[in-house]
């Protein structure tokens, strides 16, 4: 497992290299997110997801969720995004956001869990939207497990709560676990699923 340790305040964004090479060999990453820490993978790699998976103990209907760097890469994830949701993405991302809807046909349905939808996201943090740029594409990713919400947490200790190792940890030191509002748009009525770190205002959506 290699270790980068980044600056908090100014993060090395080019520094980021090892760990877009681990996910093109389909190996597993920790990564800094605006919310909390995330592991990530390719979600195109069935290997890599099921390692995702298998590290977190997850059972294979749970939902992960998929980063994106730019709304066009959410567009190739999704179908059928809606006026409202369309207007939800370009006020609140980049943004502590995990935003539902209806998963493009295109993506492994090993990568949503067998579900027909997905949570989207674009961070507003530079190391991870560099990771984005470099790799080229979406990533699937799920919250690292083993914390209490705000709760400070280490992305090297929190490796012993993984049954796997990744292969890469982008370590910018302890982070406070507040997780990212969740937003449905797959339904006629968009609903708040989870008051997360970002603020929600559907009225105005």
């Amino acid at each position: 497992m290699k270790v980068i340790a980044l600056d908090a305040d100014y993060p090395e964004v080019w520094l980021v290299r090892p760990a877009v090479e681990a996910l093109r060999r389909g190996e597993l990453v920790i990564l800094p997110t605006d919310s909390i820490y995330a592991l990530a993978c390719d979600p195109w790699n069935h290997k890599a997801v099921s390692a995702l998976y298998a590290a977190k103990r997850m059972e294979k209907t749970k939902r992960c969720s998929i980063m994106c760097g730019t709304l066009k890469q959410i567009g190739h994830v999704t179908r059928a995004i809606s006026t409202e949701g369309f207007r939800f993405l370009r006020s609140h991302l980049p943004g502590p956001y995990t935003v539902l809807f209806h998963a493009s046909r295109d993506l492994p349905k090993q990568a949503t869990g067998g579900r027909k939808s997905i949570g989207v996201r674009i961070p507003d943090d530079p190391i991870a939207l560099a990771v984005l740029e470099e790799f080229g594409g979406p990533i699937l990713v799920s919250s690292l497990s083993g914390w209490s919400e705000f709760e400070v947490v280490d992305p090297v200790e929190a490796v012993k709560h993984l049954t796997r190792e990744p292969a890469v940890v982008l370590d910018q030191g302890g982070r406070v676990a507040e997780p990212s509002s969740v937003v449905d748009f797959t339904t006629s009525v968009p609903e708040l699923i989870r008051q997360g770190k970002g603020p929600v205002d559907l009225e105005s959506a």
